[in-house]
């Protein structure tokens, strides 16, 4: 019996294997010590607050011991709270309908990643609501602790482990666009407001 003629698509892909270039060894990149030494004293902190602001977020550096006080003052005049983390309750029973949490005001969560480069912390969840409310919410609060910063993508990339949960994405700063008629409108498609709490210690 004769072999099948190869597929158009079979033909296109193996054109392409033949012509791709040898792999090359990535050399270190000299990203993250740019980074570091613009910081002033090599501080991974100061690198990724100043990110993170220039992404449009606000960013709170506190001790440990006061993570109570600066996650109450985050969420002074709000009226409706829904909350992943240990540093504050939600301020409602969260909806059995996850479209009615398009009238949330603030949701709080923690992150175990943020990324010095850019100023973007990874959330991930196995939970619908937390999914949802990071998209419906009118502001994000989230907290991430010190030895959680990494230099750049790169380190981010290395430990971050795709299979642990069904959703992950990476937030830096509010949801921004700028495609009607060239105008910058923030909270289009996503929160209003990002707030960066970063603990230390």
């Amino acid at each position: 019996m004769s072999a099948r003629e190869p597929s158009a698509r079979d033909a296109i892909l193996a054109a392409v294997r033949e012509a791709r270039p040898p792999a090359v060894a990535r050399d270190e990149s000299p990203l993250s010590s740019a980074l570091v030494a613009r910081a002033g004293e090599g501080s991974r902190v100061d690198t990724f607050t100043a990110a993170a602001i220039a992404a449009g977020a606000d960013v709170t550096v506190c001790p440990r011991d006061d993570v109570a006080r600066v996650v109450d003052a985050a969420l002074a005049g709000a009226r409706s709270v829904l909350s992943f983390s240990d540093a504050a309750p939600s301020w409602e029973c969260p909806p059995s309908d996850l479209r009615e949490l398009a009238a949330l005001e603030v949701l709080v969560c923690d992150t175990t990643l943020g990324v010095a480069e850019n100023g973007a912390v990874w959330i991930a969840s196995s939970s619908d609501r937390l999914r949802a409310a990071l998209f419906l919410a009118a502001r994000v609060v989230v907290l991430v602790r010190e030895e959680s910063l990494v230099d750049d993508l790169h380190a981010a990339y290395a430990r971050i482990d795709v299979r642990a949960h069904p959703f992950g994405t990476f937030v830096a700063g509010p949801s921004k666009t700028a495609d009607i008629e060239q105008s910058l409108v923030i909270g289009a498609h996503g929160p209003k407001a990002l707030s960066i709490i970063v603990v230390r210690g």
